[in-house]
């Protein structure tokens, strides 16, 4: 189970927008509004705990930060990636045509990258949106498929959180050891992310 969990961890964090990048030689974060934005996702959140964080910005302009979360025992993982692909400030309002180009963009790489991999199958499920609280909703899709034999299910979101675009990725076994809430975990970060 542990190596699945890790396998998908793999997945996520592969499927992120700077998989063409490289992370900061240095580490660190980048400068201004991304630094804070990034420091204002929480330690805990949604039974989820934080992890690594990875700055892409500072060699890699456009292509921000990817931060780690875990459920307990790694009963499910997640990323969080806060960028803007060098286009300038992305607007929240509902509808905004770069989001629903980048949310087919990010759809077709999670299913592109789960196809060149022997034992990783992948289809999308279903799509909806997810309502945020004092903000626009985020876009999800529900995705299923097997990692090994292990049934495993996916739920991608994307929104916009402070001028950037906010991916959140979950992944988890279809019948986890411990309960999880992948959509409530997507929801809380987007309040995080946008300061709510």
């Amino acid at each position: 189970m542990r190596a699945l969990a890790l396998a998908g961890l793999a997945l996520a964090a592969a499927c992120a927008p700077q998989q063409a990048g490289r992370p900061s030689a240095a580490g660190g974060p980048a400068p201004g509004g991304l630094e804070a934005q990034a420091a204002r996702l929480p330690a805990e959140v949604a039974g989820f705990t934080r992890g690594n964080t990875v700055w892409h910005e500072p060699e890699r302009p456009g292509f921000g930060v990817t931060v780690d979360y875990a459920a307990p025992a790694r009963a499910a993982v997640a990323t969080v990636n806060l960028y803007d692909r060098g286009q300038g400030a992305v607007a929240g309002a509902p509808g905004d045509p770069r989001l629903s180009s980048e949310f087919e963009i990010v759809i077709a790489d999670v299913l592109a990258l789960a196809g060149t991999r022997t034992q990783q199958r992948l289809a999308e499920q279903e799509r909806s949106e997810a309502p945020v609280p004092g903000g626009a909703p985020l876009t999800c899709s529900r995705l299923e498929g097997t990692y090994g034999r292990q049934q495993m299910t996916e739920l991608v979101c994307l929104g916009a959180a402070a001028g950037r675009f906010l991916r959140v990725q979950v992944t988890a076994p279809l019948r986890p050891v411990r309960p999880v809430d992948p959509l409530l975990f997507a929801v809380e970060i987007a309040q995080a992310a946008r300061g709510a």
